[in-house]
């Protein structure tokens, strides 16, 4: 059934009416002969508190000074309410009430499947010639092109825009660790002596230093061995803290995570869908390097060292599992977020007071399983990619204003056009408008400026006050509308508003990088068939894993049984995971031609 007719005219008109806003009125496309009205829906808009509509943005304005293809650009946007973004981008489809450009992070319909209802524009024959910098950037870097191109009958084809970044966005999350217990309580691992720690500040709590050394000679952990180290010394901290409802590290309620991460640590891969060293799509559910993964965290879970509770918290986000007790000072490792490193969780009570928290890399097995299983480092994680997210242009922009229009969005593939997206005016740029939001916030220098490097690189510099308001900073920035390419050098700008632990943080969260789980912006290249049999057999497998993986940590089941894996791995095989890995293969395959 073509999208449109999806929902009833009479449900859409309703819902249009209660789950929209237009941030202005929404324009037509054709604006006569000096300027092209474009409307854009966006998943989300800025706080009123700085403009009443998006069109008031500064760097918007700015923008619509400018010509390309000798005219210019009058931008209008659509934004859902919160909450409703799903809804509200199904039923403007359905109802024939677009707007010229959709982001497409709400999406339920794919951009080959809008190109079958006539909604979208096959870009193909037109990026070549009015998209060049961003047609440059897919061939500098051919291992986004995979994600980029849609297949459409057995053809390769620009459906979607994609916003990219040169260099990939540190993580927000990832496993963190009590630092000051590792230092207070534990001892060098050779030589047996304390270890020493201070802050070069008295009066900053984020001027951490000390000596720790972990066992593998470095300061810090590298292989589960050296986690291990950590959580016997997790265990004195929380004996002599009294703490009797504590553990030294956390799970997601699964047991596992679908993108890999602490799995990857036992041989490579993840426990779903997967791309082998070779190039190969593999599906991980009954491998020996999950079953390895298992092993470990039984042991963990005999031990001790393991929550006791994690099947149970099935309503935590991943990156909060059981945040109560992690934020009360009583868990030693977890996985969690940027706010919660350095001293930020330092509470001022006995179990927070003086807290330092590291983050830490995903370890290097060095312990359990066999040769294949051990000192692998880590290839499916979850990561940030170079894709920021895709677009769509629609036949609501008529198509002899194709080039107007696919210059100016090419224009933000520049490094010039990028910046104004990604942080905002210059000074030189401001002093050509006088924007009065600008001036209202005292950015009357700009929201940055560039500095030209000796190796011939620019490093840009943000104003202070919005590296301190990231809110701020977005609003005197484009990033709502998500297109546009981030040059080298803005990803360290844009991280200058963490504080220096958060930063290290990251570091060590991104040190190995995702070579084996699929972008998910390649399912948007499945056929209808294809991502109805995706769903299904996700669903099917999730269940059935989801269900015994936990038994196998908690040991209700025995992990250690080749009849209990095989009857595990006989109902998962049921499902026919193989028909997901063909079809991942399949794409693979074609778009490699």
């Amino acid at each position: 059934m073509k999208t449109r007719k999806l929902i009833s005219i009479v449900l859409c008109l309703m819902m249009i009416f209660s789950v929209t806003v237009l941030f202005g009125c929404q324009k037509g496309e054709n604006g006569g002969d000096s300027t092209v009205k474009v409307s854009y829906w966006i998943g989300v808009g800025e706080d009123s508190t700085y403009y009443a509509t998006y069109e008031e943005n500064p760097a918007v304005k700015y923008l619509e000074t400018l010509k390309f293809n000798d005219k210019k650009i009058d931008l209008s946007f659509m934004v859902p309410l919160a909450g409703s973004e799903r809804d509200n981008f199904n039923t403007l489809l359905a109802t024939d009430e677009y707007a010229g450009i959709l982001n497409m992070s709400f999406a339920s319909s794919s951009p080959i499947e809008m190109l079958e209802d006539d909604i979208i524009y096959d870009l193909t024959p037109y990026v070549e010639q009015y998209m060049p910098n961003y047609m440059k950037i897919l061939k500098d870097n051919p291992q986004v092109a995979n994600y980029v191109y849609s297949l459409v009958n057995v053809e390769k084809k620009i459906l979607s825009l994609y916003a990219l970044t040169e260099e990939v966005l540190g993580n927000f999350m990832g496993y963190l660790y009590r630092r000051d217990w590792v230092a207070k309580y534990g001892t060098h691992p050779t030589t047996g002596k304390p270890f020493t720690y201070s802050l070069t500040d008295p009066n900053n709590k984020e001027s951490w230093t000390d000596d720790v050394v972990f066992p593998s000679g470095g300061p810090d952990p590298v292989y589960i061995s050296d986690w291990e180290w950590m959580f016997k010394i997790f265990e004195k901290a929380q004996a002599d803290l009294g703490i009797t409802d504590g553990y030294m590290i956390s799970s997601y309620f699964k047991g596992y995570n679908e993108a890999g991460g602490l799995n990857s640590s036992f041989g490579g891969g993840n426990p779903t869908w997967y791309r082998n060293s070779d190039g190969k799509m593999e599906f991980g559910g009954a491998s020996n390097s999950l079953r390895t993964y298992l092993q470990c965290m039984n042991t963990w879970y005999k031990n001790g060292w393991l929550d006791k509770g994690f099947a149970e918290r099935t309503s935590d986000q991943v990156y909060a599992v059981d945040s109560a007790n992690i934020h009360m000072g009583k868990v030693g490792m977890w996985i969690g977020r940027r706010a919660e490193t350095g001293a930020q969780m330092d509470a001022g009570d006995p179990l927070t007071s003086g807290i330092m928290v590291y983050g830490a890399r995903f370890p290097i097995n060095d312990i359990y399983g066999s040769a294949a299983e051990q000192m692998k480092e880590p290839d499916s994680l979850y990561q940030y990619s170079q894709l920021r997210g895709s677009n769509v242009i629609t036949k609501k922009i008529p198509e002899e204003d194709l080039p107007t229009v696919l210059t100016f969005l090419d224009f933000l593939y520049t490094p010039e056009g990028g910046a104004i997206a990604c942080f905002g005016l210059t000074k030189e740029q401001y002093e050509e408008t006088k924007d009065p939001t600008y001036t209202k916030y005292n950015l009357i220098n700009g929201a940055y400026r560039v500095e030209k490097q000796a190796d011939g690189s620019n490093k840009y510099i943000r104003d202070e006050s919005l590296i301190s308001d990231n809110n701020l900073a977005s609003a005197m920035a484009a990033k709502r509308m998500p297109i546009g390419y981030y040059a080298k050098g803005f990803v360290p700008a844009l991280n200058a508003s963490y504080l220096p632990n958060a930063q290290k943080a990251m570091s060590e969260w991104d040190y190995y990088t995702n070579k084996g789980t699929p972008d998910r912006m390649l399912r948007e290249q499945f056929t209808p068939d294809e991502s109805a049999l995706y769903s299904k057999v996700y669903a099917n497998v999730d269940t059935h894993m989801s269900a015994n993986l936990p038994k196998f940590i908690k040991g209700s089941l025995d992990i250690n049984s080749d009849e209990a894996w095989q009857s595990y791995t006989k109902m998962l095989n049921k499902y026919s995971p193989e028909k997901v890995t063909a079809i991942y293969q399949r794409l693979f395959d074609a778009l490699a031609q």
